[in-house]
Order: C-alpha cells, then structure tokens, then sequence
C-alpha cells in the first residue's frame, strides 16, 4: 500500500532509500562544515530578525520564533546558489549545493520534537537539519543535525496530539470553537495561553490540510469531547460583537452547527478556491485580533 502524499510542512521523507544514498555521497562527508554553513546562515538571519520583532509573546528574540528563522532561512535556500559564503562554510554551502543539484530534496517541516514541543526545521536528505534550536531554550546550540530517524520529529496526527503538545508546550487550556461555527471545520480549538490570551488554533498549513484529509472527522472528534463554559462563551461573544463574523446565540447551538458543518463537509465541501482560503484565514485572523484584549482564569474557562 502506496504512503499518503505528503501534506504541507510534513515532517516525513518520502523515498528514503533515494534520500540517504544522496546524503551519503553529498553530505557525510561534510557534515561539520554543513553545520558551519547553517550557523554563518542563521548569523545573517539574527539582526534583521531581531529588529523586526525583538519579542514574541513577551519572550525576547529568539524565543518561540522558529517559524520566523525558519521560513527566512528557506528564502535563502532557494537561492543558495546565488548565496556568497566565505571561509570555512563555504565547503558546506558546496557540499549542499552539489547535493540539491543531484535531486536532493530541502524542505521546511513542522511537527512534534519529541512530545516536548512544537518546532519548525529542515528535511534535508536523510537529515534533521534545525536552524532555530535555540527557540525554546536560548542556551541550547542555534543548530542541530541529526540522521532524521534519530531525531523523533513526528508528523502531529489529530488535534488530540496537537493538544497533548500545546498542553506540555504552552501549558495552554484548550476549549472546543463553538462561538464561530463556520470556522469551526478549520481552526476547531481555542487555545487559552498563560497569561490569558485567546486564539483559534490551529493555525498552520499543516493542521488545516490534516482537518480536510480526514474528511474533518479530526475536527469533530475535538469539538464533540472538549467542553466549553458558559461565561467564557459569553466573555468570547462580546469581544467578537460588531464584528462580520457569524457567532452562534449559544454553546448549545454552536456545538451543533460545528458538528453539523463537519459532517456536511465530509461528501460536500465547498470547492477550496484561493479566494475560499484566503477568506478562511483572514476570519481566523480577525477573531483572533478581536478576542486579543480577553482575559480568562482557568476558573472562568472550566466548564
């Protein structure tokens, strides 16, 4: 039985007879000054990065910023033959080149390092390349390689494990979206963070691919075994008041049109336009803008 295609960002290698035979011969043999060429890469990186956003979360760069690395990192992969690399890592950058020259594959991943947290990282041949391993804890080496298969970088499943990793991660509670039910096939959780601030989750490529690939029997299994209380249903209404989006009038009637919704999807899923996309996320993101300035205690949140 053929392997599912690959969805956005997943963290898997396709033919991995093809990709280790490739590392060997193009990459082993320079893997120290590889790992000088990601390092003099990532130095680039670090100013302009720092300077657009010194914080996130109220964490200083580079902490939870291995999205941003990692994605300006990309940019220059796909112009590596157009980089200028001096010095030691210059081998490295020849050593990469000749290997994506050969039909070596380069991809930016996501997915679960080790049920610690979530990370953002590199397939490259047979290798787990990390050129933001400092994000989560700023002592740790800035990068990491290591034979994929060693470095346990799974693919996340269903929003079970999403939640199981945001629960260790963020130390975030997680409540079912039933205040927006039209959104709720796509982004089927609110994540409340330490400190109070609610979002939509989940929101990445990777996790909205999943929810479609399953028919959204992933999204409704969340939305049918979460629960949400009343007040922070009410508290989530409010902020969301004025707005364009379409709120359910209760937790009752939200839960089912979520649920409903799913289940229409599954056989009659409206065709996914770019425009359909784009009009996905921007609701995401409006909802998130709006429900910034809330602030919930656990207490208030239980249901």
């Amino acid at each position: 039985m053929s392997a599912q295609p690959l969805l956005p960002n997943e963290p898997r290698i396709v033919d991995s007879l093809r990709e280790q035979a490739l590392t060997e011969q193009h990459l082993l043999p320079h893997l120290a000054a590889l790992e000088l060429f990601c390092l003099s890469l990532r130095a680039s990186l670090d100013g302009p990065l720092s300077q657009a956003q010194p914080s996130k979360l109220g964490k200083p760069y580079p902490l939870g910023q291995c999205l941003e690395i990692s994605q300006a990192a990309e940019r220059c992969l796909t112009q590596l033959e157009h980089l200028t690399v001096t010095g030691p890592a210059a081998q490295g950058h020849a050593a990469l080149l000749a290997f994506m020259r050969a039909g070596g594959t380069v991809r930016q991943v996501w997915g679960d390092l080790r049920g610690e947290y979530f990370q953002n990282a590199f397939v490259v041949g047979s290798l787990y390349v990390d050129v933001s391993n400092d994000t989560v804890f700023s002592h740790k080496p800035k990068v990491e390689i290591l034979p994929f298969n060693e470095a346990r970088f799974a693919p996340v499943e269903n929003f079970w494990h999403f939640i199981r990793v945001a629960n260790n991660y963020w130390q975030a509670e997680i409540y079912p979206n039933w205040i927006l039910p039209s959104l709720a096939p796509y982004f089927p959780l609110v994540v409340a963070m330490p400190g109070g601030s609610i979002r939509l989750e989940a929101a990445s490529n990777y996790m909205f691919a999943l929810a479609r690939r399953s028919g959204f029997t992933v999204s409704a299994a969340v939305l049918d075994g979460l629960t949400l209380s009343d007040e922070l249903f009410a508290q989530m209404s409010q902020c969301l008041a004025g707005s364009a989006l379409e709120r359910a009038a209760s937790l009752a009637e939200g839960k089912a049109a979520a649920l409903r919704l799913c289940e229409h999807y599954r056989s009659h899923e409206p065709q996914l336009t770019t425009e359909r996309c784009t009009d996905l996320i921007n609701g995401m993101i409006e909802a998130n803008r709006l429900l910034t300035p809330l602030q919930v205690s656990k207490s208030k949140a239980a249901g």
